[in-house]
Order: C-alpha cells, then sequence, then structure tokens
C-alpha cells in the first residue's frame, strides 16, 4: 500500500501539467457527459408523452437517436451484471448448471415480443404515472436480446480456462476471489467484448418493438429512433426511411469507434494463444486516452482501488480442498437431482392446466402447423446463407491480409438492423 501512495503520488505531482492529447480528450469527455443529461427525461411525468410523440422531421432525429443509445447502453450494463452472476453461478456449481444452462438456453428461445407481453405491467407498476416505467420496460426488451449470448461466452470461457493456467493460480496460491478477478474474467474478457459487439446488434433490431408499448387498450410510444422507423413504416414515407437509415450508419459508426474499438483493443491483451499472434486490433481513442496526462491522474485513483480489490484475498486460504464422502455426495445428487425433477413436472402440470383452460386440442394443433411453416423458413434461410457465406468466410480466414480488410466491413453490416431495410426491400420485391 505504501508503494501505491507513493506511484499515484508521483503520477499525480507529474499529472497536473496538461499535454497536447489532453486538448483532444477533454471535449471528447465532456461531449459524452453532456450526452447523458437526456437521461433525466424518465423521471417525468407519463402525461408529457402528448401527441405527436414522433415527428417526422428529421432536424430531430439526432435526439432520437441521443435517447434511444442510452437505453441501448443501459440494457448493456444490465446485461453485463446478469451476464457475470448468471455465468459464474453456471459454471462454478455442478447442479446449479443442470438448472441454469437448460433455463438459459429456453429464455433465449423467448422471442423479445413474448416478454414485452407480459412484463410491461410489472415495470408500468413499479413508476405509476412516470415515464420511467415504460422507459425501464423497453430497457428490458432490449436486455432480453443482448444478455444470453453474452451470458453463454462467458459461461463458455470459465468453462475452457486452461488447466495450466489453473495450475499457476494454485502455485500463486490465490484464493478463489483472486482467481476469478486475476484469471477467469481476464481469459473471458476478448471473447466477452466480441459478443457485447454480437448483442448490440440484436438490440437494434428489436428497437421498433421496444419503442412502442402498450398497456391495456393504450400504447406508449417512447421518442427514439425505433419509433421514428415504425411511424415512417406507417405513413409509407420512404425519405423518412432514408433519413433513419443514415442516422443509423451515424450512430453504429460512433459506436463502434467510441465504445467498441477502444474495448476491443484494450480486451486483446487478455487473448490466450498457442500459436503465433494474429494483427492485434488497434483504436485511436484508447491511444489517445493513453497518452492524455491529466485522465491518467483523474482516473489512477479509481484503477488502484480496483486493482487492490483484486488483490484481496477476502478468504483464508485452505491448505487442501475440502472434499465430500462419495457416499454423502451421491446422496445430495440423488436428493437435488429428485427436487428438480418434481419442480419441472410441477410446472409442467400447471402451464398444461393453464393452456387446457382457454385452449383446445385445435387450437395445439394450429400453433404446431404455423410453428411448422416459421421452421421451414427458418431452416431455409440457414441452408441459403451457409451456401453462400461459408465459403465466402473461409476464403477471408485463410487470406490474414483480406481478413484484415473485410473485417471493419462485417462488423459494420453486423451491427446494422436488417429491419431498417426490409421497408426498402419490401417495396423493390412488390414493384
Amino acid at each position: 500500500m505504501q508503494g501505491s501512495a507513493i506511484s499515484y503520488a508521483s503520477l499525480t505531482a507529474r499529472g497536473l501539467v496538461p499535454n497536447f492529447w489532453d486538448i483532444i480528450a477533454f471535449p471528447l469527455v465532456f461531449g459524452l457527459l453532456l450526452a447523458a443529461k437526456g437521461a433525466h427525461e424518465t423521471l417525468a411525468p407519463l402525461l408529457e408523452l402528448k401527441e405527436p410523440i414522433v415527428s417526422l422531421d428529421p432536424v430531430n432525429l439526432p435526439e432520437y437517436a441521443l435517447r434511444t443509445t442510452l437505453r441501448m447502453l443501459a440494457a448493456m450494463i444490465a446485461s453485463l451484471l446478469f451476464t457475470v452472476t448468471y455465468g459464474t453461478l453456471a459454471a462454478k456449481s455442478r447442479r446449479a448448471e443442470l438448472v441454469l444452462v437448460p433455463l438459459l438456453d429456453i429464455l433465449q428461445s423467448v422471442p423479445v415480443l413474448g416478454y414485452i407481453s407480459f412484463t410491461v405491467v410489472f415495470f408500468m407498476s413499479l413508476f405509476p404515472g412516470r415515464v420511467a416505467g415504460a422507459e425501464a420496460a423497453a430497457i428490458f426488451a432490449i436486455f432480453t436480446s443482448q444478455a444470453w449470448n453474452m451470458t453463454f461466452s462467458f459461461y463458455q470461457s470459465l468453462r475452457t480456462v486452461p488447466r495450466d493456467l489453473e495450475e499457476a493460480t494454485h502455485s500463486f496460491r490465490f484464493s478463489a476471489w483472486q482467481r476469478f478477478w486475476r484469471l477467469e474474467v481476464p481469459f473471458a474478457m476478448p471473447g466477452l467484448v466480441w459478443n457485447m459487439m454480437m448483442s448490440m446488434s440484436g438490440g437494434w433490431f428489436f428497437v421498433v418493438a421496444s419503442e412502442a408499448i402498450t398497456v391495456g387498450d393504450r400504447t406508449v410510444t417512447l421518442p427514439g429512433i425505433g419509433a421514428y422507423l415504425a411511424q415512417a413504416t406507417a405513413e409509407k414515407d420512404l425519405a423518412a426511411v432514408g433519413w433513419v437509415v443514415l442516422a443509423m450508419i451515424a450512430v453504429i459508426i460512433l459506436y463502434d469507434q467510441l465504445m467498441f474499438r477502444p474495448l476491443a483493443a484494450w480486451a486483446d491483451k487478455f487473448r490466450f494463444e498457442q500459436t503465433s499472434a494474429q494483427t492485434a486490433p488497434s483504436s485511436w481513442l484508447l491511444d489517445l486516452f493513453q497518452r492524455s496526462r491529466l485522465l491518467q491522474t483523474l482516473t489512477s485513483p479509481g484503477s488502484l482501488l480496483l486493482h487492490g480489490l483484486a488483490r484481496r484475498r477476502f478468504a483464508p486460504l485452505r491448505k487442501r480442498p475440502i472434499r465430500l464422502d462419495h457416499a454423502r455426495s451421491s446422496t445430495v445428487d440423488v436428493m437435488w437431482f429428485a427436487a428438480v425433477a418434481a419442480i419441472a413436472a410441477f410446472a409442467a402440470w400447471r402451464i398444461v392446466a393453464y393452456v387446457a383452460a382457454g385452449l383446445g386440442w385445435d387450437d395445439v394443433l394450429e400453433a404446431v402447423k404455423l410453428g411448422l411453416f416459421t421452421l421451414t423458413r427458418v431452416v431455409v434461410l440457414i441452408a441459403v446463407a451457409s451456401l453462400i457465406w461459408v465459403p465466402i468466410g473461409v476464403q477471408v480466414g485463410l487470406r490474414p491480409k483480406l481478413a484484415e480488410k473485410i473485417q471493419p466491413l462485417a462488423q459494420f453490416l453486423a451491427a446494422f438492423p436488417a429491419n431498417l431495410l426490409f421497408p426498402m426491400f419490401v417495396v423493390a420485391i412488390v414493384h
């Protein structure tokens, strides 16, 4: 701690004088802080959302894009918290894994609109008469399109930590807390960052549905780029749709340059490779902040605090792992499996009873028939996409120089929501 204090004091004394990079970095930081001022509007009364909620005047698009972006960012933070908690519990507990992994698979299979249908009333009741209720429902809808993919990535990374790295932590006598923050989280970070990019893309796809919240016989429309697109589509205004496409291009580029590219460049230092290293990603923003003297001085207390927490043991070191007797462990396993089976059977019985009260066998057969139609479309689409894009992906992957040029374009196209182009393609196909 004394060494940390000395290093911090020396860093503070040296960092009081700004350098050239501070002149560029600080306007960016203040711009991001000013952009967050739109969050206070969530506390406004719900009655302030008067008609018309959304104007198709392109001048309003920057404000709409900002509000949608803040919702996406809030959902991403919630997804990260859920990912670390849920993924860690599933990876660390064999018995919890039996329940949590299949449950996560079921949750990611439920459409986002399915969550909206039964969560809106709950969130609206948390903030009665406030815009915050509708905002929370919209953020939760975006959260359901992001969290599952990120959780699976984090869970898989924790389960595949190399054995030699785990043995190294035992040699250094790390506690479970230290091993988690100094080995497992850094090992999972590169994959988690790339899955955050894909999850953000999935969130953009459902923005239109999440910004129009239906409560009873009333629809609460939140100002945003998704609501703008829905209004433009309803009025068949192709010019407005074109403005949305241009706004989305700008928003995705800003998100990539100001958030994901710096994160990818930072997380690359944790990449574990046993072969020759690939070209490391770079970020002009990360380089700018690393060269900024004042920013390093201002963020050093938080950095020292986080490093200190990661190095704390928080538990006495065990000389040898505690092992349960084999017979006792088997008994606990049997009891756990029996409890899980009983709860699953009870839940299935309640679901069947609830469905049978309002639906007949004809309705069930109709749902199965429609599901088979949807399944057929999905299978055909996957087959066609695989025939086209797998050979292209192989060719790009085998050529590092070509991959270096194609990867930014592929990231941008992956982040661009397809439903923005849907109205244009529908008009073209109809004609």
